[in-house]
């Protein structure tokens, strides 16, 4: 039986930060979205879009990578290119992972399972990135609320989650970053 980490680390001598304060901080948002008149409990879904792996100019070489503040807020995901979906009305969470081919084992090591990820991230159910479009479909998503706003701190403006079929859906970018950034 595999082992599942559920805490968030970044050494071995490093503070263990439960996974279940992330699933908190969901429950939370949930919370504070039901409080909004403008947001409809029935078909609402939060989308989020994690960090994006890059290599260092031309080469495959990868810096290090550093998640999406928010997401790693909402998801504690430490990998790249994946995304989070979460539905207003029943809390339920889907975390959606890119399908790697079995060839990056060799730089990678073990390619976990989608069970594995679904474990060690305490989420409701482990999708591929390229099904997010059916996926959102079958959680009966008829707003995607988007986060998109400017960052106070650093004068930057969050990226919308952008995928292949979006257009399908009712998108608000209006609604989520007050309600997730004003705590």
């Amino acid at each position: 039986m595999e082992h599942v980490e559920s805490a968030f680390r970044l050494s071995e001598t490093a503070l263990h930060i439960p996974v279940k304060l992330h699933k908190d901080n969901r429950s939370r948002l949930c919370d504070r979205l039901h409080c909004n008149p403008s947001v409809k409990r029935s078909g609402s879904v939060v989308l989020l879009q994690g960090g994006q792996s890059q290599t260092r100019y031309c080469s495959d070489t990868e810096p290090v990578f550093r998640q999406e503040s928010y997401f790693h807020w909402a998801f504690g995901v430490q990998e790249p290119d994946c995304y989070g979906a979460i539905d207003v009305d029943t809390e339920k969470s889907v975390l959606f992972v890119p399908k790697l081919p079995e060839s990056y084992a060799i730089w990678m090591g073990t390619l976990q399972s989608l069970d594995f990820i679904k474990k060690r991230y305490h989420v409701d159910e482990v999708h591929y990135v390229n099904e997010i479009s059916f996926v959102l479909k079958t959680l009966n998503a008829n707003v995607l609320l988007l986060l998109e706003g400017l960052n106070t701190d650093s004068g930057k403006k969050t990226r919308a989650a952008a995928f292949d079929g979006i257009s399908k859906f009712t998108i608000d970018t209006v609604v989520l970053h007050s309600e997730i950034s004003e705590w």
